[in-house]
């Protein structure tokens, strides 16, 4: 499953991002966004996705994009995984 909640916060843009896959581990959590991370096999991907994603909402919205591990709630059941959540200032 994926959630995705849009909220506006005091002149903030507020997106994130859930998923209910068990969320990531503690250990590589604050790796996800570094240029050419991956912990898939190189014919799976080259780690640039997560990294291009952080500097693109950085440069062009002046933003930023952190990940969690959260627990949600859709219709009184309750998930958990990994959380991306997307700042963004509204003017």
């Amino acid at each position: 499953m994926v959630l995705i909640d849009i909220k506006l916060i005091n002149k903030e843009i507020k997106i994130k991002i859930y998923d209910n896959a068990g969320g990531i581990p503690e250990e590589i959590l604050s790796k996800v966004f570094e240029p050419y991370f991956t912990t898939k096999h190189q014919s799976q991907g080259t780690g640039i996705g997560l990294h291009m994603s952080s500097q693109i909402i950085l440069k062009h919205f002046n933003g930023d994009l952190k990940a969690t591990n959260e627990t949600f709630r859709v219709e009184d059941k309750e998930y958990y995984g990994a959380c991306f959540t997307i700042n963004i200032a509204h003017n």
